[in-house]
Order: structure tokens, then sequence, then C-alpha cells
């Protein structure tokens, strides 16, 4: 049965209509609509359903694959990864976490994320490297829609995850983002309301690919851990009622 239609089928607003239906369908795997191994529709059909030509489906899907969410078997169609992590069966996103179990998410975060971004910049394949660049490109296109904003940082950092090449330790970055999920889209909100834009954001991530991208794993490790250190000023705020001066979370 096609996938496509119903609540999840509505047409995509103009801007970058394969940005807008890579969302969508990221969502959805995410939480668990298209389940690991499962097959998506196809091309035609997500076109139809989604009001978009086949072109912005195939480049939609390229980036999910590049994110190592799909996996495309020519001839036979696209396949969600059956090493995904579903949100909706091992993370209660319903309860909300106090201050303590935020803060050791973020530590947790801080030990894992730059040591991914080193493995990254020595292991990236030239097309994981692309896809980082579109995962860029999703961010800037963002930069006054929290949510979305947040939706694609978790895009962009999974897919340097999924870079580094070692799937336990991207099992558990996502364990984590999806965790995370509801305090990084506030955190969203208060870097537009401070910065009126998450420009700021964007430039810091465009440094990180770009460590990435020139095989630097000492200058991605060390971008990381700026970018991570910023933004435990801006979560825990939210606990404290104080936030960082501007522009220097990474939100």
């Amino acid at each position: 049965m096609v996938r496509g239609g119903g609540s999840g089928g509505e047409p995509i607003r103009p801007l970058r209509l394969s940005v807008g239906l890579a969302d969508r369908l990221r969502r959805r795997i995410l939480e668990g609509e298209f389940g690991p191994g499962e097959r998506l529709p196809g091309n035609r059909e997500l076109a139809a359903a989604y009001a978009v030509s086949v072109g912005s489906v195939r480049e939609a899907i390229r980036e999910l694959d590049a994110e190592g969410l799909v996996e495309v078997r020519p001839g036979s169609g696209t396949y969600v990864s059956r090493d995904i992590v579903v949100r909706s069966s091992r993370v209660p996103e319903e309860r909300l976490l106090d201050r303590d179990e935020v803060e050791e998410l973020i530590e947790a975060r801080e030990v894992l994320e730059p040591r991914l971004a080193a493995m990254a910049a020595s292991r990236a394949s030239p097309e994981q490297v692309e896809g980082l660049w579109r995962a860029l490109e999703r961010m800037q296109e963002s930069i006054s829609d929290p949510p979305a904003f947040a939706e694609a940082d978790v895009g962009l950092h999974m897919a340097i995850a999924e870079a580094a090449g070692n799937r336990f330790l991207m099992r558990a970055t996502a364990d984590i983002r999806a965790l995370l999920r509801r305090d990084m889209e506030l955190s969203a909100e208060v870097g537009i309301r401070q910065a009126g834009t998450l420009r700021f954001s964007v430039d810091s991530h465009r440094r990180l690919v770009a460590a990435i991208a020139a095989g630097d794993p000492e200058k991605a490790a060390r971008i990381m851990s700026s970018i991570l250190h910023r933004n435990r000023g801006f979560v825990t705020g939210l606990y404290s009622g104080g936030f960082p001066a501007e522009g220097s979370g990474e939100f």
C-alpha cells in the first residue's frame, strides 16, 4: 500500500521542494512509519502524493541515502536502512527530561561527537562529503524556522556520524539527539529571538564541514567541540532562565 497519501502527503510549499520532501520522509522514517528494511513507495508514487516532480524525489532520496537513512537498490527500489534507530520505539518523546538528564546527554555528545567528526574527516567518501554540504544547505534554508532548523541540524550531525563509518556510534548519536530534540528546538527559538536569525550557527557548521571535506581530523574535532561547548550554555539556559550572549551557542 502506498503511504504517500493521507496526512503525510499534503503538497509541500515551494522553496526547495526536494528539501521539504526529504524533511517529511526523514520524519516518517525516524518515527517508525517506515520500518527498518521496508521498501519506500516508488519515485512516481511519491511525486504524485507530494505534488512534486520525480526529479525532486530523486534529489530527496539522494539526501537521505547520504545520511544513511535509506539504501537505494538499482532495479529494486529504495529501502529504509536496517541499522536505523526508530524514534517511536526506542525514545519516549512524551516524557520531559529534567536538567540532570539533559546535562548528562550533552556530556555524552561532548565525548562522542568530536571523535565522530575526526573519524569522518579521515573516512568520508566524496559522496558523503557532498551529502554533508547538502545537509548544510538545508540548515541555511531553515534559519528562520526553529523546528525545521533543529531537524536540519539533526540531519547534518547524523550524516557526520554515518561518514564516521561506525554503525554503533551512529546509533548512540541518534538516541542522544532524539532525546534532546525538544530542547534543541527551544534553543533554536531562543537563538532567533536574540539574533533574529540562526546564520551564526550555519557559519560554524560550514567551518566544520569544510574541515571534514579537507580531511583534517584535528580541526574537525576542535570545531565540533567548540560548537558543543557553546550549545551547552544555550540548552542548560532553558532550565536556569539565563541564556548565553547572542551568537554564542550552537543555535
